[in-house]
């Protein structure tokens, strides 16, 4: 066994973790212990300290008459005992050996195939990519040689990627086997020589000077790493007729290894290791520019590659089809009541009244926070040129009251899942849309009314007139409100011209030739929407895209 050697004014304490608050990316834990004096000095030493500590954030606090000298972390290595070994058969650890090199062997032949994969993919998308897919061919024996060529050289492609997948997946089921292997002879070498534990302490040692005997309390403090929260939501839509109600949780972890069993958790969004000193200006030079300044190679990347972060959706559909999975609602007791928000001039702070246990496991551990009720329009959105289904979409309102920051939303409609979606604080309007699924209670049907469709010569130029019927049901028992949105094509050539005839009162954006209609239909009402356009252009050639 390990020994440990106390001087004789040097006390243990039986210390407990009574609050924590938890930052983004680190945690502040509060910790407490009893204790009994004599009269004297001592070292009144608070064990099962986090090795991730940072031991200048330490700060105590004491109850009783007492004066505390000096505080100081330290960590008490054991005494050195030498290891027995058993020795393994040799066979035993030659296979361990050979396996170990043939694991990475295979590792290089796994990587040579995905390169050559990438390779091919890539050769594939310059392929369709080219110019004759974007419809700069003119004429249609160009085209039929453009896609004879195409053909063959994605069929050349696509045989050689189906050759390397399977030579992939036979890589990785060898793989696999021999590194089943490889775990079963490494774990009974470690039943035959079990590593043997350490037992480093960690420890916080506080020297206090009492006149006489006294009983008191500790309390010290102390940020420590490997621990933080994120957020997550769900958005819970109970009916058209009810508000959206958003649910604020956090995900919880900590790998600090301590333990943290029913203590009383503050979440924060402060940084504490962000500087908030005062920035100064200074002087600002002028001149003229001698030199090309380079971005670096990173920057020009993250230029190039453009992210953009925003509110997108799954659908799903809502109908007897929809696999009925009801969610079983982990905050049944509500929880989240059980929290009360703080916001301060530079964060937000959440008590979290109820005790929870987080293990030292980093894994993540649920803990709610608040619940909102938000006001809530919904509409049925419909783009019958590509979808003869329409969407339900709640548009929520009020988000500038709410405190959130940037995490993935579940999204819930009538207890069922339909999908998930991600929010973003900083990029976000006031109002949030947000696609509860495909609602096949809205019927649409777009038709191309072939009666006034016309075709008009005019010296070299044909004139086109087209004119499209959109029919409406709601098959609902409700009114529905309806957004529909179409489109009429946008001339990228002075040749030719388009010019829209009857637009049956849209809202006609010229910009990008969106035509969007807004309709009331009560149950079982029916209602069609005409649009009319008429293109002119050169009949000796032909237009690239269909319309």
């Amino acid at each position: 066994m390990p020994i440990f050697c106390y001087s004789n004014n040097e006390k243990v304490l039986n210390s407990t973790v009574k609050n924590v608050t938890v930052f983004l990316n680190s945690a502040q834990v509060n910790r407490s212990a009893n204790f009994s004096l004599d009269a004297g000095t001592t070292d009144l030493i608070f064990e099962g300290i986090s090795p991730f500590i940072n031991s200048k954030s330490i700060q105590v606090k004491g109850t009783g008459k007492i004066t505390i000298i000096d505080v100081k972390y330290r960590i008490l290595q054991p005494e050195i005992e030498l290891p027995t070994f058993t020795t393994l058969p040799p066979k035993i650890i030659n296979d361990i050996k050979l396996l170990e090199d043939s694991l990475n062997d295979l590792s290089f032949d796994i990587d040579d195939i995905l390169n050559k994969k990438e390779v091919l993919n890539l050769e594939k998308n310059v392929l369709l990519q080219n110019k004759f897919m974007k419809g700069s061919v003119d004429t249609i024996p160009e085209l039929k040689d453009a896609m004879s060529y195409l053909r063959k050289q994605l069929n050349d492609i696509n045989a050689e990627l189906n050759k390397l997948k399977r030579i992939e997946f036979k890589l990785n089921s060898n793989k696999s086997e021999m590194q089943q292997r490889l775990n079963t002879l490494k774990a009974y070498n470690n039943q035959k020589n079990p590593e043997k534990s350490k037992d480093v302490k960690h420890q916080v040692v506080v020297t206090v000077s009492v006149d006489e005997p006294v009983q008191g309390k500790l309390n010290i403090n102390y940020m420590v790493t490997n621990a933080g929260w994120n957020p997550e939501y769900d958005i819970r839509a109970e009916g058209t007729d009810k508000p959206v109600t958003l649910v604020y949780k956090a995900n919880v972890y900590q790998n600090s290894g301590e333990k943290w069993e029913n203590v009383k958790l503050k979440l924060s969004t402060i940084n504490p290791n962000q500087s908030y000193a005062k920035p100064n200006l200074g002087v600002l030079y002028l001149n003229y520019l001698y030199n090309t300044v380079v971005l670096a190679q990173s920057r020009r990347e993250q230029m190039k590659e453009g992210n953009y972060a925003g509110c997108v959706s799954q659908p799903a559909y809502l109908d007897d089809e929809l696999e009925k999975n009801k969610m079983k609602d982990v905050m049944a007791n509500y929880s989240s009541d059980y929290t009360q928000a703080q916001q301060t001039m530079t964060n937000v702070e959440y008590d979290i009244n109820l005790s929870y246990t987080i293990p030292s496991d980093g894994q993540y551990h649920k803990v709610a926070v608040q619940n909102y009720e938000l006001a809530t329009d919904y509409y049925h959105y419909l783009l019958p040129r590509i979808d003869k289904q329409a969407y339900l979409v709640a548009k929520i309102t009020d988000w500038g009251k709410l405190d959130l920051l940037a995490a993935n939303a579940n999204i819930y409609f009538e207890g069922t899942y339909v999908g998930e979606t991600s929010i973003n604080p900083s990029i976000l309007q006031d109002t949030m849309e947000i696609s509860l699924g495909k609602d096949r209670g809205i019927i649409v049907e777009r038709v191309k009314d072939k009666d006034n469709v016309r075709n008009e010569l005019i010296g070299s130029n044909v004139k086109k007139t087209i004119q499209y019927n959109i029919k409406l049901k709601n098959n609902k028992l409700q009114l529905c409100n309806l957004v529909i949105e179409d489109q009429i094509p946008i001339s990228q050539n002075n040749e030719i011209i388009v010019k829209d005839l009857d637009l049956s009162s849209a809202e006609y954006n010229k910009l990008n030739g969106i035509l969007t209609w807004k309709a009331k239909l009560k149950s079982q009402e029916s209602k069609t929407i005409s649009f009319s356009y008429e293109i002119e252009y050169n009949k000796n050639k032909q237009l690239a895209s269909a319309f």
